[in-house]
């Protein structure tokens, strides 16, 4: 290859690496957790589940509970399965009858059990697998999240095909002359080669079908054209059981039973599994029952079928053969079956689960690779300062996923039955944690010690997930076995593994690595960077307010703050406006007293403190709250503007505090930044 191609492949390889790796790790850190979703889901509840057969389900019963409960009257309806839960997932669409209730033409989303018969709204069905699900494409950045992961996924195929074109003719060469003794920067390239090339196929199937979901919003506007931008025929043709069918008039019959087409259907074909069902105008003289399924991935990787049903006569309006090819189908059901590996049972799961992880390691080791690279005698000072910055900033949001991620675990088994709403609060923990560990990393600023801390850590949490589940819902890893509860011991056993491989790495691990490195050839000295340090003049102002008193007034103006906003925030009440919670029994719940201690009581703490302690850990701590606080001011505003617009007071009084937020932290900072000098007395 020419030199100047192999320059041009080498740096638009490098840029394209450096720029998605953050985005990138968390997406396959999440991903690989989220294979397990339906098992995290299991054993977060912490009951044993009946492993009935989809057929087996009496929907019948299900039904009328949700009539009486929702009034389903000209409603279509979704059910998903699901496959070892006992849960299902339920969508009820408004109905199309015009003389239906106001009540009855709102949509609902929920979870139903087939056991209890009970409901439970998204929220209250939250596990930490959803939320794994969800960060594995980004969902939780708002409406343009899933999109910005499609243009990671793409970028990430393009760094495959860059890296394999520069890397080719050594590919062999360093996998089989891979030595953990060598130089930091060899010893990252090599191992970026060698298992780059193993999980090669993997990354290239998973660039493109995530791209492929990500974006499928894309992969539509061209077939509009072919059909003339009629979207209702396009949908019905790659999703014909969503075809939807005009509402005559109620039906005075009583209601087919549901169960017997489910058991025809599956009995319809051998070994074939119900996983979806569609109902369109329920208790309408033309109601239709589509039911889907698969056969056995054994027999045919891709054996999706389904029959659509007039419900009154019995007749079968349309069929699906799982054993016949069929092309549209059959391409998207590949697409999902490949990226979520919906194939060959736990055992590809967990070589998913492997593959995912090593892509986790070969991005670190491209981000190590470029940090060694730029780090030499010859490169300025300032560049070599921004590439050890990038350096720790990156390392520290990634390796402080496993911490994160484990500890996010023993919150939903210890503390989640506190919670109304599970959702904001696994999110809540989750963010909070991750951003805590990986400022604290960010501003030690040592590699060695992100990568060694993490690993124990993680190992040490890891230890405890299965213990807890004992303590908690008494699901010992032996009775789980015995009971045959694998769902619930696959997330044990998982954990226990990786807890076991980060204490073997702890160890393995050793001091005499950071030798390797060219920081410890051409260290960079921090406390020395700036040769003509400015003064402190602040005390020379007339009317200067001393740093120590100034912060604890911002603390204590953030704790009234908090104050105001929840009496703006019940404004409504005083204009006759009921806001009786659910559930709600007269004596305050033990979650409010947490929100409470959380925000004004340890604002209050913060500001009382600041005038008594001058340590490091407790400046770095206060740095640390006052980011996490300024955050979650700006997340409020955003979301009072957007959904209570009207509500002014409130919305005045939550800027005030993200700008109370911005000088608290900006004062701490400068704080930090004298202590970490070796000045433990504040700036005055």
């Amino acid at each position: 290859m020419p030199k100047r191609n192999y320059n041009v492949f080498f740096n638009t390889h490098t840029v394209s690496g450096i720029i998605i790796s953050v985005a990138l790790y968390v997406i396959f850190f999440a991903g690989a957790f989220s294979l397990f979703r339906e098992e995290i889901q299991i054993w977060e509840e912490g009951r044993f589940i009946s492993h009935v057969k989809r057929e087996h389900i009496d929907y019948d019963e299900i039904l009328r509970n949700l009539d009486a409960k929702y009034d389903l009257l000209g409603r279509d309806m979704q059910l998903n399965f699901g496959g070892k839960s006992d849960a299902i997932y339920v969508y009820l669409g408004p109905s199309k009858d015009s003389l239906a209730s106001e009540a009855s033409k709102t949509p609902h989303y929920f979870y139903t059990d087939i056991i209890t018969k009970d409901t439970k709204t998204y929220e209250e069905q939250y596990s930490l697998g959803e939320f794994l699900y969800r960060l594995h494409f980004l969902q939780q950045i708002p409406s343009i999240g899933v999109y910005l992961a499609g243009l990671i996924s793409l970028f990430f195929l393009f760094a495959i095909i860059t890296g394999t074109i520069v890397h080719w003719k050594k590919i062999g060469s360093n996998f089989f002359t891979f030595n953990p003794k060598s130089i930091l920067k060899k010893l990252w390239t090599d191992a970026h080669t060698a298992l780059g090339i193993i999980g090669l196929p993997f990354q290239f199937v998973f660039a493109v079908t995530g791209a492929y979901f990500a974006t499928s919003v894309l992969v539509l506007i061209p077939a509009n054209f072919l059909y003339n931008n009629n979207q209702t025929k396009l949908i019905e043709d790659l999703r014909p059981e969503r075809k939807t069918f005009e509402w005559i008039k109620p039906s005075d019959k009583e209601v087919p039973s549901f169960n017997t087409f489910a058991k025809q259907t599956a009995s319809e074909w051998d070994d074939f599994h119900l996983t979806r069902a569609f109902i369109k105008n329920y208790k309408g003289v033309n109601m239709k029952y589509t039911i889907i399924g698969d056969i056995s991935d054994k027999e045919r990787f891709v054996g999706s079928g389904n029959i659509t049903y007039d419900a009154y006569s019995g007749r079968i309006e349309s069929i699906t053969n799982p054993r016949e090819p069929n092309y549209v189908q059959d391409v998207q059901r590949t697409v999902g079956r490949l990226h979520f590996a919906d194939f060959g049972g736990s055992f590809i799961k967990i070589i998913y689960f492997i593959l995912a992880l090593i892509t986790c390691f070969v991005i670190l080791t491209g981000v190590l690779i470029w940090v060694e690279a730029r780090n030499k005698k010859s490169m300025q000072l300032e560049q070599r300062m921004f590439t050890a910055k990038i350096g720790h900033i990156y390392l520290a949001i990634c390796l402080s996923m496993l911490p994160a991620t484990a500890l996010s675990f023993l919150f939903v088994k210890f503390g989640i039955g506190n919670f109304l709403n599970k959702q904001t609060a696994i999110y809540s923990f989750y963010f909070l944690s991750w951003f805590a560990f990986a400022i604290f990393y960010r501003c030690k600023r040592d590699n060695y010690y992100t990568n060694k801390s993490s690993l124990l850590l993680g190992a040490i949490f890891g230890f405890l997930i299965p213990i807890s589940n004992g303590l908690v819902s008494g699901n010992w890893i032996w009775k789980t076995y015995a009971d045959k509860q694998y769902e619930i011991l696959t997330v044990d056993v998982l954990w226990l593994l990786i807890a076991s491989l980060a204490l073997l790495f702890y160890f393995k691990v050793k001091p005499s690595i950071k030798e390797k490195s060219s920081f410890n050839k051409t260290p960079i000295s921090y406390t020395n960077t700036k040769e003509n340090k400015k003064q402190n003049t602040l005390t020379n102002k007339k009317y200067h307010l001393p740093m120590r008193i100034k912060i604890s007034l911002l603390w204590i103006f953030i704790a009234i703050g908090f104050i105001f906003h929840h009496v703006y925030g019940l404004a409504n009440v005083y204009f006759q406006e009921s806001i009786l919670l659910d559930d709600a029994t007269g004596e305050t719940p033990f979650w409010a007293h947490q929100w409470r201690i959380l925000l004004e009581g340890l604002a209050l703490t913060f500001g009382l403190l600041s005038l008594e302690i001058t340590k490091k850990w407790f400046v770095l701590s206060s740095f640390i709250w006052a980011i996490i606080l300024g955050i979650f001011n700006l997340y409020h505003v955003i979301t009072a503007v957007i959904y209570e617009p009207s509500n002014i007071s409130e919305i005045f009084i939550l800027i005030l505090l993200v700008v109370a937020s911005i000088l608290l932290i900006k004062a701490l900072n400068e704080w930090r930044k004298d202590s970490t000098n070796g000045d433990e007395s504040i700036p005055s």
